[in-house]
């Protein structure tokens, strides 16, 4: 049981890790005055990312 909550502890910070890393992408994207599009499509992915992030989240919190 302490090793699943482990895996999981991990997993999660490492997709904490992906959302850093996406929401970085798209400032740098800002900053450096990139075509609409591509600002975009980072915004898309950070919004993907988030909500799976999230819909694990509550799934995790509603199986205990």
């Amino acid at each position: 049981m302490d090793q699943a909550k482990g895996l999981r502890s991990y997993f999660m910070n490492d997709k904490r890790q992906h959302i850093l890393s996406l929401q970085k992408q798209v400032r740098q994207l800002i900053i450096q005055k990139k075509k609409q599009v591509e600002i975009n499509a980072a915004l898309i992915a950070l919004e993907e990312a988030w909500i799976a992030f999230e819909r694990e989240n509550n799934e995790a919190a509603l199986s205990h």
